[in-house]
């Protein structure tokens, strides 16, 4: 009877596509639900194939990616509806459906290749499956959205912990640096700077291929650092279509900071997660950004007001040294410069002349002390001097060096081998520029409980079978002296790695 009954008829085919689509339900990957939308969309209209274009955020009226099922990424189709041109391609009649996210066009919803001519009821299908697709993919953006933001304020929290009582910026950037590398998986992340002469210097640096992505990016660092404008750009590797991180982004946002000095956050090579847009993750960027700004500015009040604290100090010493400690000792030598005149004893006389010239050469003494308390010299850490050594070779290379500082150097190092570690450095730099010819370098020192090592990776040319060791005889000299070794090894894909180390 309810097969002659079209009401009947109608209403169990609404109910299969319903139960149908409920499998759309339960996908918690952006992917996954791709793929099951298209596969539903085959089986309940019949076609032959199923395309999913999801729109550029960036480029409006523009495809970035083409997701298909039941033909490949590579089908004429699928590049023509890509390019914009499906019916270049198409040798049946499409049926298209819109993709709502939120109120806005999220993708299109594509299908093709019909044994039979689609009607009403193809365009039904397709159009329930987009709704669908557009409720689950908003559901999902809410719940990664949530993820993303809950990660972002434990990353501030983890890097206020670090300013209770103070700012270091040695432990505070390298960890900001990593927490944005996790945030959103990029491949390298780096905080970069200008020194008073305008060459870049590498505050905090995080991933091993940070060094070339600094080389690779030094024309848009340069202008970012130059105008304080922030940059984005993004591009879709050959690859799956359905991967939602996909599109590989770099980010370029300029930190407004009070100190004068223009500094930069770049993030390379960082992907969206699943669900979350490309917006989203530059405004979390900016936000971040702005974190170390804040942090920036309060190092340099702290700085300033301990700077301003020393030298009220010293000032109000160098105050009390003359008014009181020298108008006293003047007034002892007139004193005593009196009674040499007055004595008959030569040996007396003697003594007393000798006494007013060591109190005019202490009156001259106090007098250099205070000056050096009114000029107070600065005075820095190991990290400090290996921080400055590293920067000083930057105009001669051409480019920023990279410098990952690990463990507590300061405590564990004693004064000879740090002094052994600025040479090893120094000299491994040296041997970058002379021999290397490279786009990039890093340099890690690391201490452990154990032992003290430096990495130094370049990019360059590698080792030449005829090399004179004249510089690294010397680094495997500093390394003997105190029980360590020396390790050199070709980098991938080409270039030199020099590792030094040295037990404590």
């Amino acid at each position: 009877m309810d097969a002659t009954n079209p009401a009947a008829a109608t209403a169990d085919e609404a109910l299969r596509i319903l139960r149908a689509v409920e499998q759309l339900g339960d996908a918690e990957e952006a992917g996954d639900l791709m793929r099951r939308g298209l596969r539903l969309a085959r089986s309940l209209s019949g076609a032959g194939a199923a395309l999913l274009a999801i729109d550029d955020e960036t480029h409006p009226g523009w495809y970035a990616q083409v997701a298909t099922d039941g033909i490949p990424d590579d089908d004429p189709l699928a590049v023509a509806v890509l390019e914009g041109r499906p019916g270049d391609e198409a040798d049946s009649p499409l049926v298209r459906a819109p993709v709502r996210v939120a109120g806005q066009d999220f993708a299109t919803l594509v299908l093709a290749r019909w044994d039979v001519l689609p009607a009403h009821r193809e365009q039904a299908v397709a159009a329930a499956v987009a709704t669908v697709l557009g409720l689950r993919v908003e559901a999902l953006r809410h719940r990664r959205v949530s993820e993303l933001h809950e990660h972002v304020t434990q990353t501030v929290w983890e890097l206020n912990r670090t300013l209770v009582d103070h700012v270091d910026l040695e432990v505070t950037l390298p960890l900001l640096a990593r927490r944005v590398r996790d945030l959103t998986s990029a491949d390298a992340v780096a905080i970069v700077g200008t020194r008073p002469d305008g060459e870049q210097r590498v505050l905090a640096a995080s991933g091993e291929g940070a060094g070339a992505a600094l080389a690779e990016l030094a024309p848009d660092l340069g202008e970012v650092l130059r105008e304080g404008l922030p940059q984005h750009w993004s591009a879709t590797p050959a690859g799956d279509q359905l991967s939602s991180d996909s599109r590989v982004c770099t980010s370029v946002v300029p930190l407004e900071t009070r100190a004068g000095h223009p500094v930069v956050l770049a993030v390379h090579g960082w992907k969206p997660s699943r669900g979350v847009s490309q917006q989203q993750v530059r405004d979390v960027l900016s936000a971040l950004a702005l974190h170390a700004s804040v942090i920036l500015d309060r190092e340099q009040a702290e700085r300033e007001h301990d700077q301003l604290t020393v030298l009220q100090d010293r000032d109000r010493i160098a105050r009390d040294l003359h008014d009181l400690v020298i108008q006293r000792l003047f007034a002892v030598g007139l004193t005593l410069q009196g009674a040499s005149r007055r004595a008959v004893v030569p040996e007396v006389m003697e003594r007393l002349e000798g006494a007013v010239a060591e109190l005019d050469q202490t009156i001259r003494d106090i007098r250099a002390t205070i000056f050096e308390l009114r000029h107070r010299p600065g005075a820095g850490t190991f990290r400090a001097d290996l921080r400055q050594l590293v920067e000083s070779y930057t105009s001669t290379l051409g480019f920023a060096p990279v410098l990952h500082l690990v463990g507590p150097l300061d405590s564990v190092a004693d004064d000879e081998v740090q002094t052994q570690v600025l040479m090893v450095v120094r000299e491994a730099l040296s041997n970058v520029v002379r021999h290397a010819h490279a786009g990039s370098v890093t340099v890690q020192v690391e201490a452990t409980a154990e032992r003290l090592s430096v990495t130094v990776r370049d990019d360059g040319v590698g080792i030449s079978a005829d090399a004179v060791e004249s510089g690294l005889g010397n680094v495997r000299a500093r390394a003997s002296e105190h029980g360590g070794a020396v390790e050199l090894s070709r980098g991938e894909p080409h270039g030199t790695v020099l590792r030094w180390s040295v037990p404590v």
